[in-house]
């Protein structure tokens, strides 16, 4: 497959990616910050001993989330653009969606509340976690249906309300209610209650959104014109897809629970601030993951298959592409960027370097996990992620015992790359589509170029002097040799029609 050149369909659905990858990665900064300062509030205003049982509580709110729904939040990514030529459609998905997640939301919520002594004997013993618990149980239901009208926003590819909605109101909401309630001096499970204000606010908010913004409005799902296998059909969708994200925890964040029952709070600490730095090597495949899934689903529907193989061929390229860079600047600087944290958090050096190389495999191969879901391969997605699941927390328990805290970064980093590897497999033996062409070779050189640019400066530099003056002298290296190597055609046409205009 070649790259010289590609539509003007594709160049606007390249647009549309891209353009929601942007807005999506600023709204990511802004999020991250302000959960950070979030936290920093809550622990320093609460003590380390009241900001751990909230925050071990609010785990399982955050855990619940990914049940409550009953996987509405996924399917309407699905469904909403399948309908855009039928609003009536539309508003059916979305009032399905809406019923679907306060059921399911208000089932589990009843069940950690019933349950918080049982789950507190079993785990914190800790009189004052009943009550937290039994509170935060209340966000569940608001919180839940928030991510619905994230996931309504993405189907109809608004993501400016999608951001303002997921990364600005509800944060913002939660900040202010922190703020203002140990501000007025309020107690511990007050403040904790201002989070559950905050969030039923976010959920004003968001419906706000929609009923402003759009003409969607949530219909009666059981309508006696709607059949029963339209109903099935959208859970058949759904249902497997909830409990394929329920396996994600198995493959992406088990290791952090397993590091946890064997190792101190302080292994813990640093394994856990590697894998999220790690992270961040990611955000371009996150930040296009936004659009690209009801993109790929409307062009799968009207079976543009070709111009399908090139989207994908074209947004794996650049995510790869953006994150090598990154990938090798972590790897390289990784004692040194952990050491600005603190010098007690150096000992995760071996563990952010193989985080790095793990996510910059599951960069390489771009969204293929939307791909499989948007082909209807859902079956398959949630196959992959509980087999993978189940071989992540049997390798972590092996590799533990045998090499310690970063065997389970071994394990982790591992799974992530063969996971990915075979999504690939998969949507290529499945639907014919690869993303791969003879140009991915230029971004491989590139970052040949920039490693040595990247090691260089360490010979004579360290800390914070090192990332500043190797990360500038790698980046020019990297794309002054991507320059020279030559601009893919797809990539000119592209900077024409949506950079060089907007600039002018």
């Amino acid at each position: 497959m070649t790259e010289e050149s590609v539509s003007e369909s594709d160049q606007s659905s390249l647009g549309s990616i891209v353009d929601g990858a942007t807005i999506f990665f600023v709204g990511e900064v802004l999020y991250k910050g302000s959960a950070f300062l979030l936290n920093l509030l809550l622990a320093r205003a609460l003590g380390t001993n009241f900001y751990g049982v909230y925050s071990y509580a609010y785990a399982f709110v955050t855990v619940s989330t990914m049940f409550a729904g009953l996987g509405s939040d996924q399917a309407v990514l699905r469904y909403l653009p399948k309908y855009t030529e039928n609003q009536e459609k539309q508003n059916w998905v979305l009032g399905l969606s809406v019923v679907s997640t306060i059921v399911g939301s208000l089932l589990i919520a009843g069940g950690l509340y019933l349950f918080a002594p049982v789950i507190n004997q079993y785990t914190l013993e800790q009189p004052l976690f009943v009550d937290v618990l039994r509170i935060v149980a209340l966000i569940l239901p608001l919180d839940t249906l928030t991510k619905v009208l994230v996931g309504v926003f993405r189907g109809i590819e608004r993501p400016r309300e999608q951001i303002l909605l997921q990364k600005i109101i509800r944060p913002s909401a939660r900040i202010c209610a922190v703020v203002i309630a140990l501000g007025i001096g309020l107690s511990f499970f007050d403040t904790v209650a201002a989070l559950v204000v905050a969030s039923g606010l976010a959920v004003v908010g968001g419906f706000q959104l929609l009923f402003s913004r759009t003409s969607l409005r949530p219909a009666n799902p059981l309508r006696p014109s709607v059949s029963t296998s339209e109903v099935s059909g959208f859970f058949n969708y759904s249902l497997p897809l909830m409990l394929s994200k329920a396996g994600t925890i198995l493959y992406n964040r088990i290791d952090v629970f397993m590091v946890g029952a064997f190792f101190s709070s302080t292994v813990v600490g640093y394994y856990n601030i590697s894998f999220l730095l790690s992270s961040l090597i990611s955000l371009p495949l996150v930040g296009c993951n936004q659009l690209f899934a009801p993109v790929a689903s409307r062009m799968y529907d009207e079976k543009q298959l070709d111009d399908l193989n090139e989207i994908y061929s074209t947004i794996t390229r650049w995510v790869f592409t953006v994150s090598l860079l990154a990938a090798l600047g972590t790897a390289l600087y990784a004692e040194d960027i952990l050491g600005l944290i603190g010098p007690e958090y150096v000992q995760g050096t071996p563990i952010l370097v193989l985080f790095a190389v793990g996510q910059l495999l599951n960069a390489s191969v771009g969204p293929s996990n939307y791909l499989l879901m948007m082909t209807d391969h859902q079956y398959v997605s949630f196959i992959n992620h509980w087999v993978i699941g189940v071989i992540n927390v049997v390798l972590n328990y092996i590799f533990i015992l045998q090499f310690g805290a970063v065997g389970a970064a071994i394990a982790t980093a591992s799974i992530l790359g063969l996971l990915n590897i075979i999504r690939w497999i998969e949507i290529r033996q499945l639907e014919g589509l690869s993303p791969y062409s003879l140009s991915f070779y230029k971004p491989l050189v590139a970052g040949m170029a920039a490693a040595i640019a990247l090691y260089i400066p360490s010979i004579m530099f360290s800390g914070l002097i090192l990332l500043i003056v190797g990360g500038l002298l790698g980046t020019l290296v990297y794309a002054s040799s991507l320059y020279l190597l030559g601009i893919e055609e797809a990539d000119i046409q592209f900077f024409r029609e949506h950079i060089a205009d907007r600039l002018n």
